[in-house]
């Protein structure tokens, strides 16, 4: 599990473990084994650094870990999507990859402030910032908050296919939140903008970081309304409600899509049992 403290951040060291990225790629050992410790690579002399947090090994001890993102493929390595190692993992490996993936990517888009131009400096403190020396523009970790909902109707919950997802898959209908938007507004507009239907009642269930490169996927559940399913040509491939007890192949739960598919259909479950 992944400790973020407020304690000041550490430079680099031997007993670190570290998350090796080369073009977005992580790079893996056998078994999928992504926390490498120093002893087993040689750093890039441009290699970047960035600490992560503590994970904790044992309830007694845990390690440090940075991310690092190399100009050349380092040998002993493979290299794998993020997407595809975050499928293979439990939640917690998840947490802590999708947290290394978005400070990495933090670190190499903001070398210079958008501002002025002036290099920016990093700062070692309790938090992850960036300060420019010359007009004092902060950077923080950007993070772009996204909504992802499951939709109920009767015993039904409504699954679509995007464009860019695997033929087999079905999830939830997700998008990004819109400057001046409620979360709840969120959801209802893209659920009437993707698959044509209003739906009400709408919910919180929970959150998770998606590092596709920064957003942050906030939950919601939500009962059908009105309205005929009409994918959107280009967002959506197919649409339809599948019934709670024959549901396609859906993301797993490391993911909050499973989490929260599997959690609805629960849910439904218990309250016909109560009827």
């Amino acid at each position: 599990m992944l400790e973020i403290g407020t304690h000041a951040h550490p430079s680099p060291h031997q007993d670190a473990l570290y998350i090796l990225l080369y073009k977005n790629q992580v790079l893996i050992e056998s078994e999928e084994r992504f926390l490498i410790p120093l002893s087993e690579f040689q750093p890039d002399a441009n290699m970047r650094a960035v600490y992560c947090g503590q994970w904790r090994v044992t309830e007694d001890s845990a390690q440090d870990v940075f991310v690092c993102r190399f100009d050349t493929m380092p040998r002993g390595f493979r290299e794998i999507s993020l997407r595809e190692l975050l499928f293979l993992h439990d939640e917690a490996s998840f947490l802590l990859l999708s947290r290394a993936h978005q400070l990495a990517t933090w670190d190499a888009d903001h070398k210079f402030c958008g501002r002025c131009g002036s290099e920016m400096l990093s700062k070692h403190t309790t938090e992850h910032t960036k300060i420019c020396p010359k007009c004092n523009l902060r950077h923080y970790p950007r993070i772009s908050p996204c909504i992802i909902v499951s939709v109920r109707k009767g015993k039904q919950l409504l699954l679509a296919r995007g464009p860019q997802m695997a033929a087999d898959m079905q999830s939830n209908i997700a998008g990004f939140v819109e400057a001046g938007e409620t979360l709840e507004q969120a959801v209802a507009r893209e659920v009437r903008e993707e698959v044509g239907i209003e739906v009400t009642n709408i919910r919180y269930a929970g959150s998770q970081p998606w590092s596709f490169p920064h957003q942050l996927m906030v939950g919601f559940f939500a009962d059908y309304e009105s309205g005929e399913l009409t994918p959107a040509p280009g967002e959506i491939e197919e649409a339809a409600w599948w019934d709670i007890d024959n549901l396609p192949n859906i993301p797993n739960k490391a993911t909050i899509s499973g989490q929260i598919i599997t959690q609805h259909a629960e849910w439904i479950r218990t309250q016909e049992s109560n009827k």
